[in-house]
């Protein structure tokens, strides 16, 4: 790393920003009057002297040699044929890796605090503009690509689309109107009829259709939309069978490992192969139970939201109340936290697996490590309106959970930015859809017709 430069070099870059994305790190800068090229330096040290990661004649750097979880140090030097500047200040950033629509590789290091990205509370429409300026109307599912957040606008049959860095909100695909349908075709050409979840592979935003019992494919450098698995308005009984051959009941949480989607509808756990969108039943008999066994001989009851790790999916059943861990290799179906004989009387108390209870758990992300859940609210005092967490959630064995309130406070809906953990001030409304995002929580606050953040 340069230490200095001469009188005539260019004068040094500033401000000089990272910014994550899928396995990727892109370190960018505003032009130097004179350079002609630029050195970037990485270390794994803050402080450190880093080494020549590499040269750019343009004003942005990808990196893509990092390892997943770990944090780079980064300085740039602008260069010309009299010498190099000084080095710039420094800036970091870690690497993450897209699985299940979420950025992972890295515990969450959360301070508590909220904001709001997107959306006002008391304002509900279809309005594109910047941050607080948009308008949602009952949004659910939301997802990142590693660039963009994607979230399922219910009531507005839209999927919309946010820049996190400007918070510009548009219609990414789906009527501008808001008019219901099921129409495949481009952007704002295709119509949807009441989106409800999404997830995205990096390359695809796959989403599920309540009202149109299917999954639907949205190319995203295209916007092409096109009808994945199920029949237009054909909903139930569940049928396996090969895209449209195959019937959903009512499909509502969904997620991906990269081979498979794997869809919460009803009472079951769906499983859809990308490459031949066969799909077939995974978990649940097919009625109302709670039984923790194998596969289709395990019972849930109203399942909603769904992550994965890459090793096991974490399902989040709304009215048992409880987070249930489905391995992926095997179909083994285990309790892992909250008490499902309290059904929807029970307040959202932090505890260890059945100590643990939640008050209607509704979206459910991971970082990787721990798990995250939103919770709606039954209206019973002390439940719901809060974000909870359980540590080491993805390795935990059954009943182990630990479970603690990240954000909210029990039973108090509201819409107050602030501070969160015990005795802060940010405040939510019936929240369902939960992502990661670059060290945040990206959350859905339905309620308050917002995208919050959580960070």
């Amino acid at each position: 790393m340069p230490a200095g430069g001469s009188a005539t070099a260019p004068a040094t870059p500033t401000a000089v920003v990272a910014a994550c994305g899928n396995n990727k790190i892109t370190v960018s800068w505003p032009a130097v009057t004179g350079a002609t090229s630029y050195n970037v330096y990485r270390s794994t040290v803050t402080g450190a002297a880093g080494t020549l990661a590499g040269s750019t004649a343009t004003t942005s750097y990808i990196d893509t040699a990092g390892t997943v979880g770990s944090t780079y140090y980064y300085t740039v030097a602008a260069v010309s044929s009299t010498g190099a500047s000084s080095s710039s200040a420094e800036v970091s950033e870690t690497f993450y890796k897209l699985q299940a629509g979420a950025m992972q590789g890295k515990s969450l290091a959360l301070t508590g605090n909220v904001a709001t990205v997107a959306g006002s509370s008391g304002f509900s429409g279809l309005v594109d503009g910047m941050g607080t300026a948009a308008r949602f109307s009952l949004p659910y599912g939301v997802t990142t690509d590693g660039s963009y957040f994607y979230v399922a606008d219910y009531l507005n049959n839209a999927i919309r689309k946010i820049d996190p860095v400007t918070k510009a909100v548009s219609v990414f695909a789906g009527s501008p109107a808001g008019t219901s349908g099921y129409a495949d075709g481009v952007g704002t050409a295709a119509l949807f009829f009441r989106p409800y979840d999404i997830t995205s592979d990096g390359a695809s935003l796959f989403v599920t259709e309540f009202n149109g019992c299917m999954i639907r494919k949205i190319d995203i450098a295209t916007a092409t939309v096109s009808t994945f698995a199920g029949q237009s308005g054909v909903c139930g009984p569940s049928t396996d069978g090969i895209g449209a051959a195959a019937i959903f009941a009512k499909p509502k949480g969904i997620t991906t490992d990269g081979t498979d989607l794997y869809v919460t509808d009803g009472v079951r756990v769906r499983k859809v192969n990308i490459a031949t969108k066969a799909v077939s039943t995974f978990a649940g008999t097919g009625a109302v139970g709670h039984v923790d066994s194998v596969g289709t001989t395990a019972s849930f009851n109203n399942l909603e939201g769904i992550t994965t790790d890459g090793t096991s999916l974490f399902v989040a059943d709304r009215y048992y109340q409880d987070i249930r861990k489905i391995v992926i290799a095997t179909g083994a179906v285990s309790s892992l936290a909250g008490n499902f004989n309290n059904v929807t009387t029970t307040a959202s108390t932090d505890g260890t697996g059945t100590g643990a209870t939640f008050n209607l758990p509704m979206g459910i992300t991971t970082d990787g490590t721990n798990l995250y859940v939103t919770e709606s609210s039954s209206g019973v005092t002390g439940g719901g309106y809060v974000v909870r967490k359980i540590a080491n959630g993805t390795t935990a064995a059954a009943g182990t959970g630990v479970v603690t309130t990240t954000a909210g406070l029990a039973g108090a809906g509201g819409t107050a930015d602030g501070t969160g953990g015990a005795g802060g001030t940010a405040r939510f409304r019936s929240l369902w859809g939960i992502t990661v995002y670059c060290g945040n929580l990206i959350i859905v606050d339905n309620g308050n017709s917002s995208i919050r953040k959580l960070y």
